[in-house]
């Protein structure tokens, strides 16, 4: 919320300044970026329009303008679900504390957003329920990028194996856009949209 005071006092400035120079600008498009509950709580969107208004009234003088906004992550996300499957589960070395898991989708196959762990996704797999522990998650390919949590504190299931499901919740938005065409031999996503 603060960040959104901050970035809507500049543009208030902005406004009121250009208006005294006769430029009159009557449209404010705010774009996109509402928060995602992906594995952490969330501002509630209810609570985060309450402190917009706010801010554009206190830093938009007398003449609001038309404001416009692009929740499209925001409206879609928890629409999608990408099912990929177990490839290989794998101890790098005796006594390692976290399994490699391989899935047979990955930072090329429309994870793209998880380079850098930035966005984290809720994963579920029909083993839910069963003891877990600590993994590092990566795609199918031979690159090295593609791996997709190693420092987010992912758990599985200790009893998971190649062949097993893990359904990526929270996929509605861009994974499908993303998914490179053919790199390294593997397909693009199948989509079905029921």
């Amino acid at each position: 919320s603060r960040e959104w005071a901050k970035a809507l006092k500049c543009i208030g400035l902005l406004f009121n300044k250009l208006r005294k120079h006769g430029i009159n600008l009557d449209l404010l498009n705010l774009g996109g970026g509402f928060p995602i509950s992906y594995r952490k709580d969330v501002l509630e969107i209810e609570v985060l329009a309450s402190s917009i208004q706010e801010y554009i009234a206190q830093y938009f003088s007398d003449r609001l303008p038309t404001i416009m906004f692009e929740p499209g992550r925001y409206i879609i996300a928890e629409a999608g679900l990408l099912r990929s499957e177990v490839v290989l589960v794998s101890t790098k070395s005796y006594g390692a504390k976290r399994r490699w898991i391989y899935l047979d989708v990955g930072t090329y196959g429309g994870l793209a957003e998880t380079m850098n762990e930035a966005i984290q996704y809720p994963l579920r797999t029909l083993r839910d329920g069963s003891e877990k522990g600590p993994v590092i998650i990566a795609g199918p390919s031979c690159d090295g990028a593609d791996v997709l949590y190693r420092n987010a504190g992912y758990e599985l299931p200790l009893t998971l194996k190649a062949g097993d499901f893990v359904d990526i919740l929270c996929t509605g938005a861009y994974t499908a856009s993303y998914a490179s065409i053919d790199f390294n031999g593997f397909a693009p996503l199948q989509e079905y949209y029921l």
